[in-house]
């Protein structure tokens, strides 16, 4: 039997309370951009929600770190994932243009389902049995919540083509959550945001360049705008929750961005889930709490040598 080291208490609380907000941020972000694409083309809210960011990224970066630390150690690292990153944007706000916010939300949640494995594989990491099971419950309620939204009939090409978009998001997703974790042990959360800020910006604006651009009105910089603040918010939560915990300690966390997405739905939409979509909050609350009950790795671990 293998013991790992316990991570310090106040450490993972605040680990946990960073991803819960980032998750919360993340909603409500998708709700931005959902509205936006009513008016406005994919590469354009790429543009506009990376680089309207930008300035609360930079007064956060002024308030709490020096200049020097703004600044990347690994440029083909960061020059990595904001490329990855850029596409996963581009996917997942093609997903959100097409689909409801709940269930584009519900097909990111793929994301922190494949992070925990390659974790294993690509970083090493350790991860308990409480942990697979708990991130197991979540991926099973996130079927159940899935099955309300495909199992209508009026469904055709541009909503099959949303879930193409969203299920490839959150593969590319995975893989840039593991490659942030590799990052921290170098790079600071600053450096990190502000360079995916800046990749993103671009990949946008070459995007628009081919789709065209939208003339801003009140509605879209409300919108738009929202998304810049909001984005800025889950970067740093993300990254700092992502500094402090591994992977798959924090990975179940991540579902309870659907119980958010769910409570917005009915808070601007006046919308409910049926009995599958119940099921599956019930199972990813399961799985939260599972870890919570015991959030360090202890007993046995599973890792792929």
């Amino acid at each position: 039997m293998v013991h790992a080291p316990a991570l310090p208490a106040d450490r993972l609380r605040s680990a946990i309370a960073l991803r819960l907000c980032g998750a919360f941020f993340a909603t409500s972000l998708g709700i931005c951009v959902h509205g936006a694409a009513a008016h406005a083309s994919t590469g354009q809210i790429v543009l506009m929600r990376a680089g309207l960011s930008l300035p609360w990224l930079i007064l956060w970066a002024a308030m709490t770190a020096p200049v020097a630390a703004w600044l990347p150690r690994a440029p083909a690292k960061h020059l990595m994932r904001g490329l990855a990153g850029g596409l996963t944007m581009m996917l997942n706000f093609y997903a959100l243009g097409q689909l409801p916010v709940a269930h584009a939300q519900t097909l990111s949640y793929l994301a922190p389902v494949l992070s925990v494995p390659l974790a294993v594989i690509l970083l090493g990491e350790r991860l308990s049995v409480r942990a697979v099971i708990s991130v197991a419950l979540g991926f099973v309620g996130m079927l159940a919540m899935l099955y309300t939204s495909i199992a209508r009939p009026d469904w055709g090409w541009s909503e099959l083509s949303g879930m193409i978009a969203g299920i490839a998001s959150a593969g590319i997703m995975a893989w840039v959550r593991v490659h942030i974790r590799a990052m921290t042990a170098t790079e600071t959360t600053i450096s990190i945001a502000l360079s995916f800020a800046v990749v993103a910006t671009v990949i946008g604006a070459l995007a628009t360049l081919m789709t065209g651009w939208t003339p801003m009105t009140p509605v879209l910089w409300a919108w738009l705008g929202g998304a810049g603040l909001l984005g800025a918010a889950t970067h740093i939560t993300a990254t700092e929750a992502s500094a402090r915990a591994p992977v798959g300690v924090l990975a179940p966390f991540d579902y309870a961005g659907l119980v958010f997405a769910v409570a917005l739905d009915f808070a601007l939409f006046a919308h409910l889930p049926g009995p599958w979509g119940w099921l599956g909050i019930l199972l990813i609350a399961a799985g939260g709490l599972a870890t919570i009950r015991r959030p360090r790795p202890e007993g046995a671990f599973l890792r792929l040598k």
